[in-house]
């Protein structure tokens, strides 16, 4: 009645009729408007319902809408003759008892204890500690598995060995298919790491590729895709062949008739206007360097159109060819420094990443740029050497590792969650400083074997290609 959605001519309700079995089983609402029009029901109007008796008879009754839902159904029910069921019996405080986990998986509560005034009642403070005692439970056992799952010997020894070499054996297929794929194409690369999906399903996609090729190669309007680059990504694209950044972007979720519309696009032409933007974007960008004085790259959410757009914008803002560096310019570029192109809109004013680089907006000026190197050049040049002092460290300790323990090599996970430099050698020393009786299994487990550092938060693991994952703060 609410909301003013039409109502069926019927509407059925079972009711329980444990007191009385002599009345019959449900009840039917009808009114004479209803059967004359599909219209929502008036407010304030009373309507007549009919319930059908165990012995066949109707008995005819009235119901006022008007009224509270309770009196609505306390007079449904007295029309059957209904009794309701009596009311709960509160709890007496001698019955209430405290969580208490007996180890085998059953909860009591016990007595509670008197208040200051004698009484003994259960108020929301106690609820609140019973609660906590079994959060508090679930949180010891929870922490207790998550330290189990990051032991890396219990790991090895429970570790099936056949999922390794199938994992192996599933990236070499695909990276097999992605060469067909490329070769068949002329494609530049083939690109479809950022899907997150294993290398089995990633063959079956690229198999799927060269089967489009194979049936119908005499639709494409060119003979060769070279110099695009295809990515294979479930993110949507306003445009789908990138004539600035060379990209032809293909969903995998996709037809392969929807898949032969985008490539069946590209034309001799579309090669032609590819190859004269990357001509003026490599003049430009060499202009911005020159200029700048330190090297420049696109970022992550900065487009290609856009990145073309910004250095064609500050190469004609260079206005002399010899232009004047600062001395903080020139020290980033003594320390390989290097400015990241990010969109406009995630970027607005200039910052200093935590590697030593520096990151501005895609709309800002040489000037703006400038101002970005003389505030955190120092800053900059201290972050680069830690970050080259940490990364020296940590491939020292790697190449140690590798050959104590006869690892084909030790790497650093680079998606997420990070792991630091210095997160990767702490890890590195934890597990060269392992007693002689620990090394030698763990020696006897991983030998042959490829070794990832991640981040905490992981468990150890297997990853796609095969090779063991463990975080940086393992056990």
């Amino acid at each position: 009645e609410k909301s003013g959605a039409p109502i069926g001519k019927y509407v059925f309700y079972t009711f329980s009729l444990e007191d009385n079995p002599s009345i019959y089983a449900f009840v039917k609402y009808f009114s004479r408007s209803l059967h004359r029009s599909e219209s929502p029901l008036k407010p304030y109007q009373s309507h007549q319902f009919l319930v059908e008796l165990k012995n066949g008879e109707f008995q005819k009754n009235s119901i006022q809408l008007n009224s509270s839902p309770h009196n609505i159904l306390e007079s449904m029910a007295s029309s059957i003759d209904f009794t309701p069921p009596p009311p709960p019996v509160a709890e007496t405080a001698e019955s209430l008892q405290r969580n208490n986990y007996h180890g085998t998986g059953s909860f009591q509560r016990a007595v509670d204890s008197k208040d200051v005034f004698g009484n003994a009642s259960r108020n929301d403070v106690d609820h609140l500690i019973w609660t906590a005692g079994w959060g508090a439970h679930a949180l010891n056992r929870r922490q207790r598995q998550q330290k189990l799952e990051r032991n890396l010997l219990h790991f090895l020894r429970n570790m099936n060995p056949n999922e390794i070499k199938e994992r192996k054996l599933n990236r070499i297929g695909a990276s097999a298919a992605a060469l067909v794929a490329r070769r068949a194409f002329q494609f530049s690369a083939v690109d479809g790491t950022g899907l997150g999906w294993s290398s089995e399903s990633l063959k079956i996609c690229l198999d799927r590729l060269t089967s489009l090729y194979d049936e119908h190669k005499s639709k494409f309007r060119t003979d060769n895709f070279y110099p695009f680059r295809l990515v294979l990504s479930s993110d949507e694209f306003n445009l789908k062949i990138d004539l600035y950044g060379g990209v032809i972007m293909l969903n995998p979720a996709a037809t392969s008739l929807q898949w032969l519309d985008t490539l069946a696009s590209v034309t001799d032409d579309s090669k032609r206007v590819l190859k004269h933007n990357r001509q003026i974007l490599e003049r430009n960008l060499a202009t911005v360097e020159d200029a700048l004085g330190v090297k420049v790259k696109k970022g992550y959410s900065c487009g290609s159109r856009e990145y073309h757009h910004c250095m064609e914008r500050l190469a004609n803002e260079q206005s002399a060819v010899d232009s004047e560096r600062s001395d903080e310019s020139s020290l980033s570029v003594a320390l390989n420094a290097t400015v990241v192109i990010e969109t406009e809109q995630a970027c607005r004013r200039g910052k200093l990443r935590n590697d030593g680089n520096f990151e501005v907006g895609a709309g800002m000026g040489l000037h703006q740029i400038r101002t970005v190197f003389n505030r955190y050049a120092n800053r900059s040049s201290e972050l680069i050497l830690e970050q080259k002092k940490e990364r020296d460290e940590s491939e020292a300790f790697a190449d140690r590792a590798t050959y104590e323990f006869g690892l084909q090599r030790v790497y650093k996970v680079s998606t997420a969650p990070m792991v630091s430099y210095e997160e990767m050698s702490q890890a590195l020393v934890y597990l060269l400083n392992k007693d002689e009786a620990e090394k030698s299994a763990i020696r006897n487990l991983l030998v042959g074997q490829t070794v990832g550092i991640t981040g905490r938060g992981q468990t150890c693991h297997v990853a796609d290609d095969g090779s063991v994952v463990v975080p940086y703060n393992f056990s």
